[in-house]
């Protein structure tokens, strides 16, 4: 059979992208290689053959020896068409988020994405304090149409242990969870909840730590939706099933033994409120880890409208703590890997990528081995 081979090179939104393909002379496509370069870094590669489907790699563009990988089992591509579009479009929908940056999404967008049933909404409302728990009667008199009831005490979340102590499940149950909410890798997921975007943030956290690509929040959360008049919904949603495939990023992650060991030139920072940073005198394993510094994750919000502060402003307070650069390396914390989420959520914002400290202060102070400073 005759085949014919052509290379095509074109661009989206002004970054590179080259497909080559080999196709009969019916117009069948036999055998197509794709490559899109994202700020002078390969992002996105893959081969496709006719016999086997197509499969799509995206490179970390922090670390490139990590990588997320899907298998797609029919793909139409017409000759003279730009095959990568095509992979894209049909293949990478939150992966294109991903590459644009912010973990941020405004309530115009979710309004405006309402119906679109590849955006999934969920509503993480919750309370901290001596009883933690979440608000599924509050979900229950009222939520943004659409959106599901995620019970982050029990999804996504070790349930054998104590809330405060929680970490990360284990990638069984986080397989698990995935499904019960309904997720896939296709899908973008935008988290609300009405307390300062913490327990929005650590969902956030953990879903990226797994592997999902399109993990946002909703800036403002419930409060801000309601403010802007926007419909309200109190019909319950029961997802169907999902079938992501969750894959740890451990450089999202670290463990008390790197903390104690990082490097001199890495900043580690607590979220935590001013008052738990400092510490109570009769309480020797009350205050921080030695050499944290304190940005109280409310910093991060106008106080006012409970946005996130505009760009600028997050690089200002972060300068002012040293982390001034892309290439600074930062780790977060606070008590119980929540308020740190909300730190991560800013970095990113701004384009830093860091880890989290999931057992945090509440520990780290277990262990009496373990050195704690107070001011």
């Amino acid at each position: 059979m005759d085949r014919y081979t052509r290379s095509r090179k074109g661009a989206v939104k002004g970054n590179e992208l080259e497909a080559t393909y080999l196709w009969d002379k019916d117009g069948v496509i036999w055998n197509t290689r794709i490559e899109y370069w994202f700020k002078g870094t390969l992002i996105v590669s893959g081969q496709r053959r006719q016999e086997t489907g197509c499969t799509i790699r995206q490179l970390n563009p922090f670390d490139e020896n990590r990588a997320h990988e899907m298998t797609v089992s029919s793909w139409s591509v017409h000759p003279g068409s730009c095959a990568l579009q095509h992979a894209l479009c049909a293949t990478m929908k939150g992966k294109q988020y991903k590459m644009e940056g912010s973990p941020l999404v405004s309530a115009q967008y979710v309004l405006d994405h309402l119906e679109d049933p590849q955006v999934k909404l969920f509503d993480v409302r919750g309370v901290w304090g001596d009883q933690p728990g979440a608000l599924t009667e509050q979900y229950m008199q009222g939520h943004i149409p659409h959106a599901i009831y995620l019970d982050w005490t029990q999804e996504l979340i070790t349930t054998t242990t104590a809330i405060a102590d929680a970490p990360v499940p284990d990638i069984k149950n986080a397989h698990q969870s995935f499904q019960n909410l309904g997720i896939s890798a296709e899908d973008t997921v935008v988290l609300y909840d009405d307390y300062d975007h913490l327990f929005a943030s650590r969902v956030w956290w953990v879903m990226r730590y797994f592997g999902h690509p399109g993990v946002k929040i909703l800036d403002g959360g419930w409060p801000n939706w309601q403010a802007k008049g926007y419909p309200v919904s109190t019909e319950n949603h029961t997802p169907e099933a999902g079938d992501f495939l969750p894959k740890e990023q451990h450089h999202l992650r670290v463990d008390a033994h790197e903390v104690l060991n990082r490097s001199n030139d890495t900043i580690l920072v607590d979220g935590r409120s001013v008052e738990s940073y400092t510490g109570l005198a009769g309480d020797a394993r009350s205050g921080h880890i030695p050499g944290a510094i304190n940005i109280p994750f409310k910093s991060l919000l106008d106080g006012h409208s409970g946005l996130f502060i505009d760009d600028q402003s997050l690089k200002q307070l972060f300068s002012k703590a040293g982390i001034d650069s892309q290439k600074a390396t930062v780790m977060s914390s606070c008590g119980s890997g929540y308020a740190g989420s909300v730190i991560l959520v800013g970095l990113k914002k701004i384009g830093i990528e860091a880890p989290l400290y999931d057992g945090s202060f509440s520990e780290w102070k277990k262990d009496p081995d373990r050195p704690v400073e107070q001011i």
